[in-house]
């Protein structure tokens, strides 16, 4: 409260006050958190990959050792991530008092849905939950913007914390999701154009953060500003009407009462007490004076811290992730590890062991032997003193790993696993166990050794949904239509704080509402174990796919499962009811009706399906005379196509047997033709040989 004091005392400067004020409270948040944010930013640099002791690997490189980093860490930190990613918590909204109703709390809760997926509030949980888990520092903050540039509606977002060591926590808060905390600093870098724009006569000093080397330092272009959040609490009085309502002292709804026994409109007031006004005060400043000032619209800080493990000793308290305490059995395994690479490196190539003389005249071969890869080598035959002839050049094996470097190093991989709680089935690795339940069993035993971190997490996400309850009467408190997105991610418009006529719809200003976190898989995984079990259901009541098809088909995960889905809706009657009944009406009204209206939806499907019996009777008759005629039609046509055929047949018997007539007398015809030339030519060749022989015999006389 020193600040407060020193604003009080220096009436001529406020924003001067202000300043020393936050840089105060900065020094008292170094002193405070130094160890954990130093320790912190130590295991932040190892889980990336820096695990060696400076010294050590200076001199290591200094000598040309290798320094290895085989980084398992990193990998059981994913593990643990990338877990909690899978079964993020989810809000939900319950009405508590004060005009809250069920159907309002839907609504609510479907628009926390909508700022976290137009927010991206997925990264902000993933990052907060990455630092968590390697640090144990994580942060998600609130904030409020404009829906466009020509708005003047504005919508809340859940933002991530891309750098912990930016936020500076009031060191007085005990609770685990700093929802108790009453300051809170956070430091940002930007550029010195950017900042003289906006700026324009602001001194250029930035607000440092002396004596933490994990805040930063900007550079030469840059300058360091910072966002001042602080809880200032007025002495007031609360009265209380006796319509029920309550109100602090000077409040407009008084219209001017003050005391007990005054009137306020209709209502009196009939009782009071002391109380506090509590109100959030922003504003950025940098080293010496405040830039930009507002009032904040909630009650609380609108940073939420997300920490891993806490304890208390000796009055300082220390917050560390899943790194701090493998450190140890990491840099272990990277030693002995390193230890086996250098001694392979090191290590000479198998000798061959010759006497001397043996490669004479192949000196090159031999001593590229241990390079290159020769199908064969030659050798000179050497005899000893005695005339015997010396064996062959043998090689000899090399230098064997020392069992006990190996030795070391699985049993560093194993003190790993078990510092870190996780074993081979949580790892993706084949472990002991023989059944699937057994392997189950030992994956929940991992992650039941990690649980205090996604606890932690659902921790913190409750706050965030509880700082949005604050928040929206504020930002979402005139008529207008919003987006809300259903548990099963489907998105819709409502109106909300509509004027009804007699009273305000999806009232959002008034009631008093609560959070309780849904953890666990999250909806897909649910709807497709949903499908399996309706499923199961269907096989042992088949009924129940009249009934409830449409919803069965709507949980299975295959494309057009929703089409499809909405065309047998439209083909059940019961599907139908939801739709019919008001929104506005009920719980208890809206139940009776809709059973009275499933009553209807039964009897008109009986009466329907009487209609069609009696419909499917004059049918069959109409048909069944239909057919008669028909096959009376069929037996004239067929006859008719018989004595057609019939017909036919005998007209081509006769026309083929002219044919043939005609093909005969054509044949013979021609026969006797070819015989008479026959004969013509035959007269023809004897009566020139005739007239030959007579020539011959003249000329021999």
């Amino acid at each position: 409260m020193d600040g407060l004091k020193n604003m009080a005392k220096d009436k001529s400067s406020p924003a001067q006050s202000v300043a020393d004020e936050a840089k105060s409270r900065l020094q008292l948040a170094i002193d405070a958190d130094s160890q954990n944010r130093i320790a912190a930013d130590d295991d932040l640099k190892f889980a990336a990959g820096d695990q060696w002791p400076t010294a050590i690997k200076m001199q290591r490189e200094l000598d040309r050792r290798p320094c290895l980093t085989i980084n398992k860490t990193d990998t059981f930190v994913r593990n643990v991530v990338n877990n909690m990613r899978q079964q993020r918590p989810r809000i939900k909204v319950h009405p508590v008092a004060d005009g809250a109703d069920v159907q309002t709390s839907d609504v609510i809760e479907g628009l926390i849905r909508h700022i976290e997926v137009q927010s991206n509030a997925d990264q902000a949980y993933d990052t907060a939950a990455d630092y968590q888990v390697r640090t144990g520092l994580g942060y998600i903050r609130i904030l409020a913007e404009y829906i466009d540039e020509m708005s003047w509606d504005q919508e809340l977002k859940i933002e991530r914390v891309r750098n912990p060591f930016s936020v500076y926590m009031d060191p007085g808060s005990i609770a685990p999701d700093g929802s108790d905390s009453k300051w809170c600093i956070v430091t940002g870098i930007m550029k010195l154009e950017d900042f003289r724009r906006m700026y324009p006569g602001k001194r250029e000093q930035s607000f440092t953060p002396l004596g933490d080397k994990t805040g930063g330092y900007p550079r030469s272009d840059e300058i360091m500003i910072a966002e001042y959040f602080r809880v200032v609490e007025v002495p007031t009085k609360l009265l209380k009407l006796t319509s029920g309502k309550s109100y602090f002292e000077g409040a407009p709804e008084l219209l001017g009462a003050s005391k007990i026994g005054d009137f306020a409109g209709p209502d009196m007031i009939m009782d009071s007490r002391d109380s506090m006004k509590r109100k959030v005060k922003w504003s950025k400043i940098n080293a010496t004076e405040e830039l930009e000032s507002r009032d904040w619209a909630g009650k609380h800080i609108p940073i939420v811290p997300v920490y891993g493990a806490e304890l208390l000793q000796d009055g300082k308290v220390i917050r560390y992730g899943m790194v701090r305490n493998i450190k140890d059995p990491q840099r272990m395994y990277n030693f002995w590890r390193t230890a086996e690479t250098e001694f392979v490196a090191l290590a000479p190539k198998a000798p061959w062991l010759m006497a001397e003389g043996q490669d004479e005249g192949h000196e090159d071969e031999w001593n590229n032997a241990n390079i290159k890869n020769y199908s064969s080598l030659k050798y000179v035959p050497v005899t000893d003193d005695n005339g015997q002839t010396l064996p062959p050049p043998m090689r000899q094996q090399p230098q064997a790993i020392p069992a006990a470097s190996v030795n070391a190093a699985m049993s560093a991989s194993e003190d790993l696993k078990a510092v870190a709680g996780m074993f081979d089935p949580a790892l993706g690795a084949p472990g002991q166990e023989t059944s699937g339940t057994m392997v189950s069993k030992r994956q929940s035993q991992s992650d039941l050794s990690n649980y205090h971190f996604y606890d932690n997490l659902t921790r913190s996400i409750r706050w965030v949904g509880l700082l949005l309850l604050d928040l929206i009467p504020h930002y979402y408190n005139q008529e207008r239509t919003v987006r809300i997105i259903g548990v099963d991610g489907n998105p819709k418009s409502t109106q909300i704080n509509k004027q009804a006529v007699d009273k305000v719809l999806n009232d959002l200003t008034v009631g008093r509402y609560d959070v309780v976190m849904d953890t666990g898989p999250g909806y897909d995984t649910k709807r497709l174990e949903a499908s399996d079990t309706m499923i199961q259901m269907v096989k042992a009541m088949p009924e129940l796919a009249k009934i409830a098809g449409d919803m069965i088909v709507r949980q299975m995960d295959f494309p057009g499962a929703n089409d499809l889905a909405d065309r047998m809706a439209m083909a059940n009657p019961l599907a139908q009811i939801d739709k019919e009944i008001p929104e506005d009406m009920p719980p208890e009204a809206r139940q009776m009706l809709a059973q009275a209206l499933g009553q209807v939806k039964q009897l008109q499907q009986q009466v329907q399906q009487l209609t069609m019996e009696k419909q499917a009777k004059v049918f069959g008759v109409q048909e069944r005379e239909s057919a008669v005629t028909h096959r009376e039609m069929e037996k004239e046509v067929a006859e008719t196509h018989r004595l057609h055929i019939r017909e036919k047949g005998e007209t081509d018997r006769t026309m083929a047997k002219l044919h043939t007539q005609v093909h005969d007398t054509s044949v013979k015809a021609h026969t006797s033709l070819q015989e008479t030339l026959i004969d013509a030519h035959t007269d023809m060749a004897i009566h020139r040989q005739h007239e030959l022989l007579t020539h011959l015999h003249k000329d021999n006389k």
